[in-house]
């Protein structure tokens, strides 16, 4: 026995290279595809950040500091060891881990590309963490909007060790259509467990008002903005009000449309939705 908990950390997220799609991509596919690029700048404010980087991919086009990158000390870039070092110096045993901006590129209303960008994703991750599987959980990004497809990728990414698949928050139709069964029976059967992460799915390449780019377009803006009484209202509305009924709904269409009945070894997990436990 041991008085150490064991510390799981849920919603890691790994650090594409910035030309991932560009080079693994099909050809006739890599112009659309999702890339990055690195630029430095004078900081704006004494002490502040230098580093940026910018984001291509359809539908969206703009920049933002990563969260990631440190104005001091290391900025780690996706190196499994360095990960390790610092789930170790923060007490983690293990960390499920996500894609980071490549979620633009996964679930799309272009299913030829979005089924590209994951199978290029899971095939980066298999070979660069499976022998750190055991402490780095990766999930395997699976769009949905071909069935067939999605079947194959779940059972290709389950045979090359992961333990979880990614599923978008906001499907091409809703998770209590029956359509999905094939889906679910896919992964009970492989053993891998279903992961939803906020802000993924309702992107539409051609259209930049949709809304998971609007959301987010927005997101970005309010960083940007004073900090007044209007706006830590609209920011707090926005997180406790409208930020809860996307999980609200996928939690009604999953449990109403009987699917953990009807699949009682699948487990689902929803992540960034801003849940809280308070402790006294």
């Amino acid at each position: 026995m041991t008085d150490k908990d064991f510390v799981v950390s849920g919603d890691g997220h790994l650090l594409e290279p910035t030309d991932l799609f560009r080079s693994r991509l099909p050809a006739h596919l890599r112009d659309r595809a999702v890339w990055e690029e690195d630029f430095e700048i004078e900081p704006l404010v004494e002490g502040g950040a230098r580093i940026f980087r910018r984001l291509h991919t359809p539908g969206y086009e703009g920049w933002t500091i990563s969260r990631y990158r440190q104005t001091g000390g290391r900025m780690p870039e996706g190196d499994p060891e360095r990960i390790l070092e610092d789930m170790d110096l923060d007490g983690i045993d293990v960390q499920v881990m996500h894609p980071n901006l490549s979620l633009f590129g996964l679930y799309s209303d272009d299913h030829e590309l979005s089924m590209a960008h994951a199978r290029a994703y899971n095939d980066y991750v298999a070979e660069r963490f499976s022998p750190y599987f055991s402490r780095l959980v990766p999930t395997a990004p699976v769009p949905i909007t071909d069935i067939d497809d999605a079947v194959a990728e779940i059972g290709r990414v389950a045979a090359a060790g992961f333990r979880a698949i990614l599923l978008p928050a906001t499907p091409p139709k809703p998770y209590y259509s029956r359509d999905f069964d094939a889906i679910w029976a896919a992964a009970q059967a492989n053993g891998v467990h279903a992961f939803f992460h906020t802000q993924t799915g309702g992107v539409k390449v051609d259209d930049p008002a949709s809304t998971t780019l609007r959301v987010v377009m927005e997101s970005a803006a309010q960083v940007n903005q004073p900090m007044t009484e209007k706006s830590a209202s609209k920011r707090m509305i926005t997180q406790s009000i409208y930020g809860t009924i996307v999980p609200q709904q996928l939690m009604c269409e999953l449990i109403g449309g009987g699917v953990p009945e009807r699949y009682p070894d699948l487990h689902f997990a929803l992540i960034e939705f801003n849940a809280h436990c308070w402790r006294r």
